[in-house]
């Protein structure tokens, strides 16, 4: 193990303990309590954001597209606004944070599911062309979602914007406990690939020169993603640009082309990402920001600073 990855680590731990017992007595029960679900809650985003962003990157071969582009995020806030539109802000689907997650995550699940589907059809359709696609329904989806937004009552539009900012007040202990099963479950099955997941970085031919059905395992690794990313996204929102600054970091502190350490030491980095921005905004900024306001400010001048030294090269 090298140094990087025990300070992340050690970072990460005290981050952790930092944010539940912050000024709060053990009598406190109840505060802690909060605070060890929302903690959870962080930790199960870190650890999705991690495989996701790092697979997706491998089989893209693109170390700065994310499953983003996918229009995932999107698409959340539309199911959100045609929920609101057509049950009304007073519907128990609505309301309910256990069946609301479960609503948004079939939701984006099941488009992943039909879009790989229908293009994996034909075996000459690359991974770019599925890229394509996803942005241009991605824009698409955010288009028709500012288009119903004009339609909507403006005493429920409060409800709309609350669904295009990442919040961690959508998750509860029943939603936690589906999350965790769903996406511990497919990582116990993933696990058996991670060995295949080191060859991807070879490329397609070379992969299938070495007797690896590339085309099969992209696809696996693919619908796998989709359920990652719709969890993650069902349990606190949109966090757009939190996997191409966690990739980006992970990529400049790790030597190796191990896929299991690789994705454990972005994990780590996402952890002291999501759990640090979280203390900042509860206890230096005063609930005034949310999540994804300081997460995607920080990616996202990442983002334009390695667009800047691409083009410099």
């Amino acid at each position: 193990m090298r140094k990087q990855e025990i300070i992340i680590g050690l970072t990460a731990i005290l981050l952790m303990v930092l944010f539940v017992f912050f000024d709060a007595t053990v009598t406190e029960s109840f505060i802690i309590t909060g605070r060890l679900e929302r903690l959870f809650t962080l930790v199960l985003v870190s650890l999705t954001v991690a495989y996701s962003t790092i697979v997706f990157q491998t089989i893209s071969a693109n170390k700065i597209l994310t499953p983003s582009l996918m229009g995932y995020e999107h698409l959340f806030v539309l199911s959100q606004v045609l929920m609101l539109m057509t049950l009304g802000s007073g519907s128990e689907l609505f309301r309910s944070k256990v069946w609301g997650f479960v609503f948004s995550t079939v939701v984006m699940t099941a488009y992943s599911f039909v879009l790989y589907v229908f293009l994996f059809r034909n075996q000459k359709k690359n991974v770019y062309y599925i890229l394509l696609i996803g942005l241009v329904l991605g824009m698409f989806f955010s288009t028709t979602t500012q288009f119903l937004q004009m339609a909507i009552d403006p005493n429920e539009y409060g409800y709309v914007q609350s669904a295009m900012f990442s919040s961690l007040g959508r998750t509860s202990a029943n939603t936690l406990l589906i999350a965790s099963v769903v996406v511990l479950t497919l990582l116990l099955y993933l696990k058996r690939y991670f060995r295949y997941l080191d060859l991807l970085n070879l490329g397609r031919e070379y992969t299938m020169g070495l007797g690896v059905d590339y085309d099969n395992m992209a696809k696996k690794q693919l619908l796998a993603i989709s359920v990652l990313v719709s969890v993650s996204t069902a349990l606190i929102g949109p966090i757009t640009f939190v996997g191409i600054f966690v990739s980006g970091i992970t990529y400049r502190l790790s030597n190796t082309a191990s896929h299991s350490r690789t994705i454990v030491l972005a994990f780590g980095i996402a952890l002291v990402l999501m759990t640090g921005a979280q203390f900042a905004i509860e206890h230096i900024l005063n609930y005034r920001h949310s999540l994804s306001v300081l997460i995607n400010l920080l990616g996202g001048v990442y983002f334009f600073a390695l667009i800047i030294k691409q083009l410099r090269k």
